[in-house]
């Protein structure tokens, strides 16, 4: 953490030689594998849990709370968490987080122009790092993240990070997908508990 108490990560992009191997063995296992056939039961229990829950009127904490424990479930990583907009412009606050060292980083703010997690959030797409030796993160192991953000298709509400234990590979691509569908359904589902508990407000 810097002395201003704002974060940033120091990330290494995924190995080229790593990339080609996962999209090698899509190829070379064009057929669908239970565990791809999991993460996809896992995805769609989720989202009816998370459906559920807004119809019954869930408040938008336990909303959030509920993707973070979705996401973890369904990825098998050791730290969940979600970058939300922060109070200060150009910054997201870490809360909601789950998993090993969680308290850790709950609460730790990161600059948007200055981090790969405001990277994600500004540019809408899903990146698929590794944490460095030496994170600026505190709490953060050295190991496979990734950062996925929850938009909506006409704006960004944060962005979900899963991230794995020192010697992980990084996420397979299948799981990614499955993980990145269900981080644009949860982000509809937030904005709508966003409006409803605006409309109650109101």
């Amino acid at each position: 953490m810097t002395a201003d108490g704002i974060a940033s990560l120091t990330l290494r992009p995924e190995p080229p030689h790593q990339t080609r191997r996962n999209a090698a063995a899509e190829v070379a296992f064009g057929r669908p594998s239970e565990s791809r056939v999991a993460g996809h039961a896992d995805r769609i229990a989720g989202t009816f849990q998370l459906m559920t829950a807004l119809l019954e009127g869930a408040e938008l904490a336990e909303l959030l709370t509920l993707v973070a424990d979705r996401a973890r479930h369904m990825s098998g990583a050791r730290l969940v968490f979600m970058a939300l907009p922060g109070e200060t412009p150009n910054t997201l606050t870490i809360d909601f987080a789950n998993g090993v060292n969680a308290d850790q980083v709950r609460g730790v703010i990161v600059r948007v122009g200055t981090s790969a997690i405001g990277r994600a959030f500004i540019s809408r797409r899903a990146l698929s790092m590794r944490v460095a030796s030496d994170p600026a993160l505190k709490g953060l192991p050295p190991g496979p993240i990734l950062l996925l953000p929850l938009d909506t298709g006409e704006r960004t509400c944060g962005v979900l990070a899963l991230a794995g234990r020192p010697g992980d590979m990084p996420f397979s691509p299948p799981v990614k997908r499955q993980l990145l569908i269900f981080a644009t359904t949860s982000a509809t589902l937030i904005e709508l508990a966003e409006e409803h508990r605006a409309s109650r407000r109101d």
